[in-house]
């Protein structure tokens, strides 16, 4: 099944500002998000992804994959799958 947070910001990941528990692209998302959009300065960024990192490992995502996707250019969503197709 494929995140809800990550479908409904398809079209303009950017802009997106949801973000589901549990999912590992809207935990990277989020940090990019971060990063990327928010205008902080280095502190304050710094601290909320670090923040943001916590709760996606509290939650038990993999740390070193959410660092890996949130480095990467491409807004990280899930892959979309259509019906019928196997998960």
């Amino acid at each position: 099944m494929t995140c809800h947070c990550c479908n409904e910001g398809r079209e303009a990941p950017q802009f997106h500002r949801f973000f589901a528990d549990g999912c590992l692209h809207c935990a990277a998302r989020r940090i990019q998000f971060i990063q990327r959009t928010l205008r902080l300065g280095p502190t304050e960024t710094r601290e909320r992804c670090r923040t943001a990192l916590a709760q996606a490992v509290a939650l038990g995502l993999p740390e070193p994959e959410i660092r890996r996707m949130a480095k990467l250019a491409a807004w990280q969503l899930a892959p979309n799958q259509t019906e019928g197709t196997p998960a």
